[in-house]
């Protein structure tokens, strides 16, 4: 999975969909990403993101439970509304796609 850091910021480039097929497999690889530095910020980068499932969700908010801070940004309308039915939008921060 593609990611970069840059002074204490970690992005991860999420994939096109994230399902009950592949959720198990990114949870562990966002695990071993984070494993290889204590950032302060995770953003997780969604341009390419078209579909979420609720164990792709589960995904996200383990990492919510274990960072001080999460952003999820370039989410497109359809996956804004996942995540505001879910309520995600009332505790981290969710940016639309311009």
């Amino acid at each position: 999975m593609e990611n970069k850091r840059e002074d204490g910021v970690l992005t991860i480039f999420l994939p096109e969909r994230i399902d009950a097929g592949n959720a198990s497999d990114i949870e562990g690889e966002i695990e071993a990403i984070r494993k290889e530095a204590d950032d302060e910020q995770v953003i997780f980068e969604c341009t390419n993101l078209q579909y979420i499932s609720s164990a792709g969700l589960r995904v996200i908010m383990k990492v919510v439970k274990q960072e001080k801070s999460v952003t999820v940004k370039e989410v497109s309308p359809d996956v804004y509304e996942i995540f505001d039915v879910s309520g995600f939008t009332n505790f981290i921060t969710v940016e639309k796609r311009a």
